[in-house]
């Protein structure tokens, strides 16, 4: 039975994304998806729980967007959080779906539904939850599978492939209604790598951010400074930037090091004070308005020998040769190898030049690349460029014999043009 669609909610703002993805879906022969992974539901819809922290490896909502358009885009969430979409529509951050699925999460629900004598809601609080309560379907269910399951059957799509972002969600399906299925993790990734004109205004206003943060951490850099007083106050900085920095710390690189990094190769430990000579990798990372921070630059303490200089200026020329690459059509592989067996091959150790491109938004590593990206594979075959995607391009030399000389800019792929969302300096930083 297809259910007519009753009081959209806060749609407008999502065409874009809505027309690619059912483009997408309407290639795989898919009826819809279901996305319960905490970005993907948040892509979306905009719904984010604070229970999202928790890292946990159940789904706490999901959304499901049919192929047809004339179905409801459903969003299911805990019973107790619908006050939550409230709160988000007044802070002007208002939750994008036309109908509602509920279900109960733990004994919080049953708790939220106890009656409480002394509890007096305004009526403005009243009337909002009641709108919200005319666009759920269904009795609150004792589960998010259980949600989801009924949804499908009241949708007739048991029959009709639906993919899930979650193969175990998926599963799940099939082993209660029958549901046929199949893997949308890879289709999520191939629309999320295209971005939408509200999205690349958002990057844009990160990229002014990322080089505000960059400035305020080189002007703290000098022979004497401790790395831990650094970190805190550029933690301090990208917080009064409207910036979430990383949960450990807001440089991915722990200050300098000798010849090798610890083994999981992006961290390094550095709590004494900086001396004279020493190099240092700054890539400040975070989170703004739900898009990540990624800009990669080095610093020398103090001046740098006249050998050093030219091996930056090499690594720093190849990354310019790449960029003039990055333009629809073209394959990101291609174009690194094309640089690797160049320009690069002037450096002291040549395959030590880590070059890579990868799409990067909600996550610092979202590539259209087949499962697992992160495979050898993503490197090796790399992924068609197209218009409106927002690519990461890395130039991270490791040779040991001057030390090492790192770079990463963030590009937005346009029809005739690339442009850098950050304007600092790729010139080798040489603090006092």
């Amino acid at each position: 039975m297809l259910r007519e669609r009753r009081n959209p909610v806060e749609l407008d703002s999502i065409p874009d994304k809505l027309e690619m993805l059912r483009e997408n879906l309407k290639a795989k022969d898919a009826a819809g998806i279901v996305l319960s992974m905490s970005t993907n539901v948040d892509y979306i819809s905009g719904y984010q729980s604070v229970m999202d922290g928790w890292h946990l490896a159940e789904p706490l909502s999901a959304v499901f967007i049919p192929l047809d358009s004339k179905r409801p885009i459903t969003l299911f969430l805990p019973e107790a959080s619908i006050i939550g979409l409230v709160v988000a529509s007044r802070e002007q951050s208002p939750i994008r779906f036309e109908r509602l699925r509920t279900f109960d999460l733990l004994n919080f629900c049953i708790t939220a539904r106890a009656q409480d004598a002394h509890l007096a809601l305004t009526e403005e609080l009243i009337e909002d939850l009641e709108q919200y309560s005319k666009v759920i379907d269904g009795e609150c269910a004792p589960d998010i599978i259980e949600s989801i399951a009924q949804c499908l059957q009241d949708e007739s799509l048991t029959s009709k492939k639906v993919l899930f972002d979650d193969m175990r969600v998926a599963l799940s399906m099939n082993s209660k209604i029958d549901q046929k299925y199949g893997d949308g993790l890879e289709l999520i990734h191939q629309t999320r790598s295209v971005k939408t004109a509200e999205e690349i205004a958002v990057i844009l206003e990160s990229g002014a951010k990322a080089d505000r943060i960059m400035s305020h951490t080189v002007s703290k850099l000098k022979a004497g400074a401790r790395w831990n007083d650094i970190e805190k106050s550029v933690a301090h900085f990208m917080i009064e930037e409207d910036v979430n920095p990383l949960p450990n710390s807001p440089m991915l690189f722990g200050g300098s090091y000798d010849t090798i990094f610890r083994p999981d190769l992006f961290r390094t430990s550095f709590n004494t004070p900086f001396n004279k000579g020493q190099i240092v990798i700054l890539e400040t990372q975070g989170i703004y308005k739900n898009h990540w921070i990624d800009i990669n630059r080095t610093a020398h303490i103090g001046p740098a020998s006249s050998e050093y200089r030219a091996q930056h200026q090499l690594v720093q020329n190849c990354l310019s040769e790449a960029a003039k690459y990055l333009r629809p059509g073209q394959n990101t592989t291609q174009i690194c190898e094309e640089v690797r067996n160049g320009t690069a091959s002037a450096l002291n150790a040549p395959d030590k030049l880590l070059m890579v491109i990868h799409s990067i938004g909600r996550v610092p590593l979202e590539s259209p690349s087949r499962y697992p990206a992160t495979g050898i594979h993503g490197a090796t075959e790399g992924f068609s460029i197209e218009e409106s995607m927002v690519l990461s391009l890395d130039c991270l030399y490791f040779g040991s014999k001057l030390g090492p000389s790192h770079m990463e800019n963030v590009f937005v792929i346009g029809k005739d043009n690339t442009t850098s969302i950050y304007k600092y300096p790729l010139e080798l930083i040489e603090t006092e």
